[in-house]
């Protein structure tokens, strides 16, 4: 009882760090509404191990941007094609074998993570790769999860679904297949919905695709970071807006993109762990 009792002392008093230096940078182009990035609900799996001296692991799949800038900007992605850049959407599958850039959202939300919790080890596996259906990540989170334990999935899925028109059921359903996988293999799951681009949102309805996500994440253990509003906020705030950003400043632009990306990931998984 005093090791919990401890442990719950640690998340508040990082909560409220947290909730300090948000408030005290107006000029951080990070600000956000705390509403915007999605609502807190109970992990416990991860609860369990966020404090100094434990391990946390992290499965992060999903497409190119799981990956860092330098993928999702590069010919033929959902980034390039809303920046206006030469070649079209490519919709052939590629998985990558490499590791995630340093500069990736999920390796700059596990760098906030351990700087707010000193001494806490936070491991991040990213698996996927480019124009992939969710179908085809359940596929590699199934053999993953049969692999090695982990006790969070952070799975980024819905866009490309969305540009292809695929069937919101079938989607759907195969999210709740996947949640069903990360339940029984003991984690919790965070779900991260669809990049926003004014390109996005004019040639594809990402509606319904962002409802059966918001279905999905209310189940017990599971969350949803709203990756979407988030961006839009931005861009609309004059914050982070890649597409209006010029060509010789992308680069920088959108390593700013992951690495806020990342530090309101980190800020939704300790909510979420005091929940």
């Amino acid at each position: 009882m005093r090791t919990l009792a401890v442990c719950r002392f640690l998340i508040f008093g990082v909560a409220f760090w947290m909730n300090s230096a948000f408030a005290t940078a107006p000029s951080d182009l990070c600000q956000a509404p705390d509403e915007i990035a999605g609502i807190a609900a109970s992990m416990p799996k991860v609860a369990a191990v966020l404090r100094p001296g434990a391990a946390l692991d992290i499965l992060a799949i999903g497409s190119a941007t799981m990956f860092g800038p330098e993928t999702s900007l590069a010919p033929g992605t959902i980034t390039s094609q809303s920046l206006g850049d030469s070649g079209k959407f490519s919709s052939q599958p590629k998985f990558f074998t490499g590791p995630a850039s340093e500069h990736a959202f999920p390796l700059q939300m596990a760098k906030t993570l351990q700087n707010l919790i000193p001494g806490l080890e936070v491991k991040v596996t990213v698996r996927g790769g480019r124009n992939l259906l969710a179908t085809d990540m359940l596929d590699v989170m199934r053999v993953e999860l049969a692999m090695h334990h982990y006790d969070l999935v952070v799975w980024q899925t819905g866009t490309v679904e969305a540009v292809r028109n695929v069937s919101p059921g079938d989607f759907g359903q195969t999210l709740s297949d996947g949640a069903e996988a990360v339940i029984a293999a003991g984690a919790n799951l965070i779900l991260v919905d669809p990049q926003y681009s004014r390109f996005l949102q004019t040639s594809s309805n990402l509606e319904p695709y962002e409802q059966a996500l918001q279905q999905v994440a209310a189940m017990p253990g599971i969350v949803l970071f709203r990756r979407y509003d988030l961006m839009r906020n931005w861009a609309n705030e004059g914050q982070i807006d890649l597409e209006r950003t010029p060509r010789s400043d992308r680069q920088k632009v959108i390593e700013t993109l992951h690495a806020c990306l990342g530090k309101h990931l980190a800020r939704l998984i300790i909510d979420s762990a005091r929940s």
